[in-house]
């Protein structure tokens, strides 16, 4: 890859002042690793994750499940949604289940170093701008793993920064959560009082 690009970000944590290095994606992670698939399992399809919470799943057998059901979940593995990307619905499997099954509509990433931060960093508009800038197709735009796993980003040599810039970034995840639950309740309150309070016709 030649000699690495560093860079220095305008804001971080105290006591760290160390350059970044540029590392492409495939460089610091396995993408789409091969295990075997388990007779029964909870599948995640790209319904299945909004914003960055998984909401849903259906339990399958391996027998009559479809063919996009290839990504069996390890703790610590990222997926990234390579069909329509723009919606930006990425999931960090945190739980410790082995049973978890996503479908081929997400790139699995397996980190070798920090997986929150580098979840963190593939939610970066700058990263995003480089996916769509590799898509092809218009009206499901994809990016293939191989291209996706060709996109660059700039990693702290200290594991200490990695792990609180992701620590800090999955605080803010767990925040915007809350309070979109928090507002659909709202919305929902709303739309009951409107159907309640005025006549039908």
């Amino acid at each position: 890859m030649g000699t690495a690009k560093k860079r220095v970000p305008e804001l971080r944590f105290e006591g760290f002042n160390e350059e970044w290095e540029e590392r492409l994606l495939k460089d610091v992670s396995e993408i789409n690793p091969n295990s075997p698939i388990p007779h029964i399992f909870k599948y995640v399809d790209l319904e299945s994750v909004k914003g960055t919470h998984l909401i849903s799943y259906k339990t399958m057998k391996k027998s009559t499940a479809p063919s996009r059901a290839q990504r069996l979940a390890k703790q610590g593995d990222i997926f990234y949604q390579t069909v329509r990307p723009y919606q930006q619905n990425n999931y960090y499997f945190a739980l410790s289940f082995t049973d978890y099954v996503f479908s081929t509509g997400y790139a699995q990433v397996r980190p070798y170093t920090k997986g929150l931060f580098v979840f963190s960093y593939m939610q970066n508009e700058k990263f995003l701008v480089n996916v769509l800038d590799r898509c092809t197709g218009t009206g499901y735009p994809a990016i293939s793993p191989t291209d996706l796993s060709s996109i660059s980003l700039f990693i702290p040599s200290s594991s200490d920064e990695q792990t609180l810039i992701g620590n800090f970034f999955k605080q803010l995840d767990e925040v915007i959560h809350l309070l979109g639950e928090e507002l659909n309740k709202y919305k929902n309150l709303k739309k009951a009082y409107l159907a309640k309070m005025f006549p039908k016709e």
